[in-house]
């Protein structure tokens, strides 16, 4: 495999590692603010055009191994293509045209070795929400449209907004996409043509219409269904070590070629077919075109002979679609860029490349496009080396469909989540349900804005351990918070600290360790302050209750206001003086056992 993108992080720490290597000689100053300068810019080329990090290493052994993975890629990208125009209610041939001008783009700027870009079922069936019943037009003002955003959010550095979707949210959200793109293969199995949006709707016509089905479809259809996943059998005699080397290459290619070889074999049968009886009883897909598409940029306003759309009545017809496109289609780069051995991904550099394959897509009439799993796996089995792949590139077609898409359905995960996590479970069932009846993109907004209240929820409120603690027969109460302590949270932080020392009838001396607190804002700070003076049940100070900080960076320190019961420390050393100092002045006293068991307040009193 090709190496992997350094990010600025790791290069900065290797050039940091040789600049301290023993022995290490000094250059001249004029000499050393040039040499960083081009290493510099030279990292920020090989992250930006990542072409100009592989190239120089390629070899004839690669080559080889892209060539021969190419060559099934694009025989497999074919009917794929063409099956997910068909699912994006689009002719077959714009299928082929989105397959077309991706892959070479994502060879030069691309990050990530094992994606191939092209149609994917799960954007094909975000976008059909947005373009059903609309003219053609505006499946390719969407696919420009979209990467136009996808461009300006990797320009503005905004890839961080997608560390706020999880695992659970990935997988349901796949899930559910695949059940969506299921359910929508069944009428063509069943030669029955509609094109409505929504599962629910679907349903409905579906049910309706079931008397239009035709015997013919449908038996091709369970047929190919049948061939394919015998076909797919074959993976498990490739990956059996005990059989011969030779017998699983063959099933190796045998499996990976399986929907090209469907797609073949229908079409002879096809063609035979109307050479004998001149028609076939089963419905064929449009021709295609037979020469390369024409590059034209897209027109901004649509023109049909019904009416005339302005560029923001576009706009407001495709609604929401510019946002979500874009998000969905770079999910799928980034979860198989975490199935890379290094399983790290440059969230800004993908949404660029895919931004700039979909706005030069949309000048040769193609749909939306980005990686996917099915072309993972095979690149994967194929022993794929870097992205130079991408240049070698109607009843049988949900076929296709439906069996490539069952590697997206994971119900394992759930169960997992059931057993472990009863809170990602519940996020990954809500994601699903919702992506499943009220479509993909709803499902995925709510799932973001529950994922974002949950980490809001950990943010307000922090893990914070109190617990009675004794040092050589004194007690004292120890406050340890768990990483950052902001606005939201210390109140809550106030409100446990001043519950046990209710409990302790303000005789214990409470000790905040600040010892993992990586952050603190002002209000959080003056809170603190604030505890200080909780702490204070009379006026003078005399009566109050000591609070210790213990171990506080002292750049927060600095925020902290200073009052009479509030002392800083740093050793276990000072502490032991400051609790002398307050068993002197308060005399020792020992908390009674029923006092102790009435602290429960879910901490653990540690006491021997």
């Amino acid at each position: 495999m090709y190496p992997q993108l350094e990010t600025e992080a790791e290069a900065l720490e290797k050039a940091t590692a040789r600049a301290l290597l023993p022995g290490a000689i000094s250059k001249p100053a004029s000499e050393a603010g040039k040499a960083p300068t081009a290493s510099k810019w030279k990292r920020r080329l090989h992250r930006h055009i990542p072409v100009f990090q592989w190239l120089p290493l390629y070899n004839t052994e690669w080559g080889i191994d892209d060539f021969i993975a190419g060559v099934t890629l694009g025989l497999t990208i074919i009917p794929e293509s063409m099956a997910c125009a068909l699912l994006a209610g689009l002719p077959a041939r714009y299928g082929l045209c989105s397959a077309f001008i991706g892959p070479l783009v994502y060879m030069v700027f691309g990050s990530i070795d094992k994606v191939i870009i092209g149609p994917t079922s799960l954007v094909a069936l975000v976008s059909v929400q947005f373009t059903v019943g609309r003219p053609i037009e505006f499946a390719f003002l969407l696919t420009f449209l979209s990467g136009i955003v996808q461009i300006i959010m990797g320009t503005l550095r905004m890839g961080f907004i997608f560390e706020f979707i999880s695992m659970p949210v990935i997988k349901a959200f796949s899930s559910a996409t695949a059940i969506l793109v299921i359910e929508s293969q069944l009428k063509v199995l069943l030669g029955i043509k509609y094109l409505v949006a929504g599962l629910l709707n679907s349903i409905r016509m579906l049910s309706s219409r079931i008397e239009d089905s035709n015997m013919a479809d449908l038996t091709v259809g369970v047929c190919a269904i049948i061939f394919l996943l015998l076909l797919e059998f074959l993976d498990r005699v490739a990956n059996n070590e005990n059989r011969n080397k030779i017998l699983r290459i063959c099933c190796r290619y045998l499996s990976t070629s399986r929907n090209t070889l469907i797609v073949l074999i229908a079409a002879i049968v096809s063609y035979i077919w109307i050479q004998k009886a001149g028609q076939v009883p089963f419905a064929l897909s449009k021709n295609a075109l037979a020469t390369l598409p024409n590059f034209t940029v897209p027109s901004l306003a649509i023109v049909t002979p019904e009416r005339s759309y302005s560029f923001w009545e576009v706009l407001k017809e495709l609604n929401i679609g510019i946002v979500v496109i874009p998000i969905v289609g770079i999910l799928t780069n980034i979860s198989i860029g975490k199935l890379t051995p290094k399983g790290l991904v440059d969230t800004n550099q993908e949404l660029l490349t895919v931004g700039l394959c979909n706005m030069f897509g949309s000048c040769v009439q193609a749909m939306p496009s980005s990686g996917a799993f099915t072309r993972y796996a095979i690149s994967t089995a194929c022993g794929l080396r870097t992205p130079m792949a991408n240049l070698y590139l109607e009843a049988t077609l949900a076929a296709i469909l439906i069996c490539s898409i069952f590697t997206l359905l994971d119900f394992k995960l759930p169960l997992r989540l059931w057993r472990d996590s009863k809170r990602d479970f519940a996020t990954w069932l809500l994601c699903f349900l919702v992506s499943v009846l009220f479509g993909v993109e709803v499902g995925l907004f709510v799932s973001i804005v529950v994922t974002a209240l949950h980490l809001l929820f950990l943010w307000a409120r922090p893990e914070i351990r109190v617990k009675i603690e004794q040092l050589e027969e004194m007690q004292y109460i120890r406050v340890t918070p768990g990483n950052g302590i902001h606005f939201p949270a210390i109140n809550y932080l106030r409100e446990r600290v001043l519950k046990a020392c209710t409990q302790a009838d303000f005789k214990i001396t409470v000790v905040i360790d600040g010892q993992r607190i990586s952050g603190m804002d002002y209000t959080a700070a003056q809170g603190i302050s604030k505890l200080s003076s909780d702490l204070c049940r009379q006026a003078d100070a005399s009566s109050s209750t000591l609070l210790i900080l213990f171990r506080f960076p002292e750049h927060l320190q600095r925020l902290i206001d200073h009052t009479d019961n509030l002392v800083f420390c740093e050793s276990e050393h000072k502490v032991k003086e400051f609790l002398t100092q307050e068993s002197l002045r308060n005399g020792y006293i020992n908390l009674k056992e029923h006092i102790r068991a009435s602290i429960d307040l879910g901490y653990t009193v540690d006491i021997d």
